[in-house]
C-alpha cells in the first residue's frame, strides 16, 4: 500500500479573506515550478476546502512532491494519502493497512487525529478517532503506546465533501506566505551564513528575492563567486530562479583605502553598498532591501553605523535576523541546506583593507567629511555600468 495523494493545508494563508484567491493561485504556481525544477512532471493540482490538492502521475514521485511541499512557503503541513471509500468500516482497514506498512521503526508513540468536513457523513470525529484507533492499535501491536500530548507518528484521517483518506506519513511545511505576494526584494547577498537565512525568512513572508553580490577581483578569486551563486541557486528553487546581480567593487574599494581614514573602511563600503543596491532596486522594481545584519555581531552593526547606512536608501531595509543568536541563524541553515556551502572556505569583499580596530559609532559629520574626498556618484554610475546579471 502507497500513498497516492498529497494534501498541503494553508495556515495563516486561509485568513486572508476576499483577497484569498489570489493567495493561493500564487502557492500553486509556485508549487508547479518547484515540482518542475525537482523532476515531478505531470502532477495534478487542484486548490479546494482549504487545502491544495497535489496527485502525482505515479507513486514513484510522491516522495519528491512531498519534499517540495514541505519547503514551500504557504503551506502549514502536508499529508501523503490514501484515498478510501467513505465508510467507517474501510477508514479503520485501511488505517491499519497503511500502519502497518509505513510505521516500519522501532515502536514509539501514536495517535490518530479525524476530522469531518463532510457533515452529512454519519459517524462524528471523536467516533472516527475511537473505532480507527482501535485497529491501528491491533495492527501494530501493544508496544507502540497511545500519546495524545506528543505523538512521534499521527494518523490522520479526513472526511472530505468528494473523498475521505487516510494518512501516516504527515510533517509540518515552513507556513508562512506564498513568494511573491509581498512583492520583489532585493536581497545583499554574501557568502556567509547569514544573508542566505535572512533571504528564506524574506521569502517565507512572501517575498520574491532578486540579490546583489558585491566582487572584488582581481583580490577576492572567483571561487568566492561561485558559492555565493550556489547559495543563490539554493533560495531560488522556493520560485522558480533567482537573478543574482554582480557588482564589481574593486574600484570603489581601492578609493576608499587610498584616500579615506582607514577606521572608517567598512562602513563607507557599507554606505556605497547601499547606494548601489538602492539604484538596482530602482530599476527592478524592488519595493525593499533585505540584509542578513544583525544587532551588534561586528563593528558595523551598532545601531549607530547602522543608521549611517538607512539614511542612504530610498526604501525599507527588512532585517530578519535583527535579534537572532548566531546558533539560531546557524540551526536554520542547516534546515534549509545553504549552511554546507555558506561554512565553505572563501573571502569577503568587506574583508578587504579592514584595519584592526574599526569605528563602532562613527559621527555623520566625519563619515560625510571622508566621503567628501571621493567622486561618490562616479564611483557608484560605474559600479552600476559593470554589474552582471546571472539567472540561478
Amino acid at each position: 500500500m502507497h500513498p497516492e495523494l498529497l494534501i498541503a493545508r494553508f495556515g495563516e494563508l486561509w485568513l486572508k479573506g476576499a483577497n484569498r484567491s489570489q493567495f493561493t493561485v500564487r502557492l500553486t504556481r509556485n508549487v508547479k515550478g518547484a515540482l518542475a525544477a525537482a523532476g515531478v512532471h505531470g502532477a495534478k493540482l487542484r486548490v479546494d476546502e482549504a487545502r491544495l490538492f497535489v496527485e502525482p502521475a505515479t507513486p514513484d514521485d510522491v516522495p519528491a512532491a512531498f519534499a517540495v511541499l514541505r519547503e514551500t512557503p504557504g503551506i502549514a503541513n502536508v499529508s501523503a494519502c490514501v484515498r478510501v471509500e467513505k465508510r467507517l468500516e474501510a477508514l479503520a482497514t485501511t488505517a491499519a493497512a497503511l500502519a502497518r506498512a509505513t510505521w516500519t521503526e522501532a515502536p514509539t508513540t501514536w495517535v490518530c487525529r479525524a476530522r469531518r468536513i463532510d457533515k452529512a457523513f454519519p459517524q462524528n470525529a471523536p467516533l472516527i478517532e475511537r473505532t480507527v484507533a482501535e485497529q491501528v492499535g491491533l495492527a501494530i501491536g501493544d508496544a507502540w503506546k497511545v500519546d495524545l500530548r506528543t505523538p512521534k507518528r499521527t494518523m490522520y484521517v479526513e472526511v472530505l465533501r468528494e473523498m475521505a483518506c487516510v494518512a501516516a506519513w504527515n510533517e509540518d511545511g515552513i507556513g508562512g506566505l506564498p513568494v511573491g505576494t509581498a512583492g520583489r526584494t532585493l536581497l545583499l547577498l554574501s557568502g556567509g551564513l547569514d544573508s542566505p537565512v535572512a533571504g528564506y525568512l524574506a521569502q517565507k513572508r512572501g517575498c520574491e528575492l532578486e540579490a546583489v553580490y558585491f566582487h572584488s577581483p582581481p583580490f577576492i578569486a572567483e571561487a568566492s563567486r561561485e558559492k555565493v551563486t550556489a547559495l543563490a541557486r539554493i533560495l531560488g528553487t522556493r520560485q522558480g530562479g533567482l537573478a543574482l546581480h554582480v557588482v564589481h567593487f574593486t574600484e570603489i574599494q581601492e578609493a576608499i583605502h587610498t584616500s579615506c581614514d582607514p577606521k572608517l573602511t567598512v562602513i563607507l563600503y557599507r554606505r556605497f553598498m547601499y547606494r548601489i543596491a538602492d539604484a538596482l532596486a530602482d530599476r527592478r522594481g524592488a519595493l525593499a532591501l533585505c540584509t542578513g545584519e544583525n544587532l551588534g555581531q561586528v563593528a558595523s552593526q551598532t545601531l549607530e553605523n547602522l543608521s549611517l547606512v538607512d539614511r542612504l536608501a530610498a526604501r525599507m531595509t527588512l532585517r530578519p535576523l535583527m535579534a537572532f543568536d548566531k546558533h539560531e541563524t546557524v540551526a536554520i541553515a542547516h534546515r534549509i541546506g545553504t549552511y554546507e556551502t555558506s561554512i565553505l572556505p572563501a573571502e569577503d569583499c568587506c574583508t578587504l583593507f579592514v584595519p584592526r580596530h574599526p569605528a563602532v559609532r562613527a559621527p555623520l559629520s566625519f563619515v560625510e567629511h571622508q566621503e567628501s574626498k571621493l567622486d561618490v556618484a562616479g564611483l557608484v554610475e560605474r559600479a552600476l555600468a559593470s554589474t552582471e546579471t546571472v539567472r540561478t
